[in-house]
């Protein structure tokens, strides 16, 4: 039997790497794995924990979620070798990579939020648009496909102090739910979301270093807005990144959404998020949306 074809994005670190090493190296599934970087340079990390496996069931290679041809040449390459793609695992760029060390903030940082802002759109919305896009065809062709996108917590409920991140969570949110239904009844293509909560990335670990002040983040602001950010962090925040989750567990969560025989629309990585869920929506796993539309049933 063939292997299952997956595609996952943003693989150089944190939750991408996992996914990408679970699925290669400790999966008992038959999976080959194509996992792309933004820049080759930085796959060092990758083909360490690759192992064995590069190059014989792991596949390296660049992709930038906002260059077309980028995702157009993996998608062909993965075309010519296989002649399908089962599943796409779609995340968005580190969001320090995206920001440095601006994470969205509106109100304390307004000269340069509007720009910033685009550019989260445009990868954390249209990054996963123009993934898709690229490999609906082939999926269509097959009448079967999985399509996982990864948002967050933010994406549940709006984030104080991230206003522009929760913004492109909740917006790519938004897009996944209207997708899922006509593809899966139309062709057997099926999309979720997957939530992760707070996952030791290496954006993560500089806040959990001892020498982490709070002030790199807030110092500059107002008097007012570093009071309000600094009893956020202390009442609010804190405690749910101190109650991380390591980025295998994420990477065995998607492992199940793929074999599921039917996913969820939506998945929650933790019980906080579950419960976060539960308060907001009448069904955290949303398959009510199936349900919804009648001529979608």
């Amino acid at each position: 039997m063939a292997p299952t074809v997956v595609l996952i994005t943003g693989c150089s670190s944190g939750m991408g790497l996992a996914e990408a090493v679970h699925l290669a190296t400790v999966s008992k599934h038959d999976f080959k794995v194509y996992a792309t970087v933004i820049d080759l340079g930085e796959k060092g990390d990758l083909e360490k924990a690759a192992g064995d496996s590069l190059d014989k069931k792991l596949f390296i290679h660049q992709l930038d979620v906002t260059k077309e041809d980028t995702i157009k040449s993996v998608v062909d390459e993965i075309l010519r070798e296989d002649g399908r793609i089962d599943v796409v695992g779609i995340r968005e760029l580190n969001n320090a990579r995206v920001t440095g060390n601006y994470t969205g903030f509106f109100f304390y940082n307004p000269p340069s939020s509007v720009d910033i802002a685009q550019h989260l759109m445009n990868v954390n919305l249209f990054g996963p648009a123009r993934v898709i896009q690229a490999v609906l065809p082939t999926m269509k062709k097959q009448m079967s496909g999985r399509i996982i996108n990864t948002t967050s917590g933010t994406g549940i409920e709006g984030t104080p102090f991230l206003e522009f991140y929760s913004a492109s969570k909740f917006a790519l949110e938004g897009f996944s739910e209207s997708i899922a239904p006509v593809l899966r009844k139309g062709y057997n293509i099926r999309v979720s979301i997957l939530e992760p909560g707070a996952v030791k990335t290496h954006l993560l670990t500089r806040c959990l270093d001892p020498a982490f002040k709070i002030e790199y983040i807030c110092g500059t602001w107002e008097e007012k807005g570093q009071q309000l950010y600094k009893d956020y962090w202390e009442k609010d925040l804190k405690p749910r990144v101190f109650a991380y989750q390591q980025p295998e567990e994420i990477a065995q969560l998607l492992e199940e959404i793929i074999l599921s025989d039917d996913p969820h629309l939506r998945y929650q990585s933790d019980p906080l998020l579950k419960a976060t869920a539960a308060a907001k929506l009448k069904d955290p796993t949303s398959d009510s949306v199936f349900k919804l539309f009648k001529s979608l049933r």
